[in-house]
Parts: structure tokens; sequence; C-alpha cells
């Protein structure tokens, strides 16, 4: 069967509103320790609209650069850590997990873990000391995690 799909206008708000996050959420998660990082939920974005929309891949990936500029992260490790999890895991995990949340809560999680393992890997191998395993880590991920249900 055709079906026919409407080209997706982006309002003025929703504009601003990407515009807002992308640029200065960053910089009140530098600032404001207890703001997570939220990379889990930028990386359901990029892996959601990779193939449907370019405006809100992009957008996921500048955030996530602008994130890793601020928080002195290895440069685009987040964005290699959510490829490999799109190249390599979200294809069959979306033909198992038919819930549509239960597939986000479980792509949050592996996106999340993935890029603190990479992390952890990336501090042993040079020797910086670059992120804490600690109880804002978890809070962290347990913040994301929540999000991700409500969305």
């Amino acid at each position: 069967m055709y079906k026919s799909y409407k080209k997706r206008n982006i309002g003025f708000f929703e504009w601003g509103f990407i515009a807002f996050f992308v640029l200065f959420y960053p910089l009140l998660v530098s600032i404001y320790t207890l703001l997570p990082p939220l990379i889990g939920i930028a990386g359901l974005v990029i892996i959601y609209n990779f193939e449907k929309s370019v405006i809100y891949t992009l957008a996921g990936m500048l955030y996530l650069f602008n994130l890793d500029l601020n928080l002195s992260l290895p440069l685009m490790l987040s964005i290699f850590s959510i490829v490999l999890v799109n190249v390599f895991i979200y294809p069959t995990t979306k033909l198992m997990i038919r819930c549509k949340v239960c597939l986000a809560l479980f792509l949050i999680v592996i996106i999340n873990g993935f890029y603190y393992i990479n992390l952890f890997l990336y501090d042993i191998v040079l020797d910086t000391h670059t992120v804490v395993a600690d109880s804002m880590l978890a809070f962290y991920i347990l913040v994301d995690i929540i999000i991700g249900l409500l969305l």
C-alpha cells in the first residue's frame, strides 16, 4: 500500500527550543553539576532520526559536540559511541523488542553504558582522569532513564 508522507514543517518555537537546548544547556551542565548531560536522550534522538530528519540528527550531534567542548571530554567520543550503537546494536534490537518504550529505555541504557565504558577505556589508555565513577554518574544515568520514560 502506498502511504503519502507529508513534509513536516518546524515552527518558530520549535526552532527556538532546539537552538536554546543545543547551545545553552551544555553551558548550564558545565556550571551546575546537578544537571545531567543527557547523553542517552541525545543518542536516542540521533538514532531515531538518522534516516528521517537531518535537522534533528545534526542538532543532536551539535549538542553532543558542544557538551564535549564544555565539559572537557574527549572530542567526538560520544558521537562515535552512538554511531557504533546505531550500526551494531540498534538493527537487531529493533527486530527483537517490539515495545517502543522498552526499546527506548534499552537504547538509553546501552548508549550510556557504552559511552561511559569508552570513556573509562580512554582514561586507562591515555592515563588521564576525565570522569569519576561515583553516585553522581549513577544519578545522571537514572535521570536519563526517567526522562526517557517520560518521552
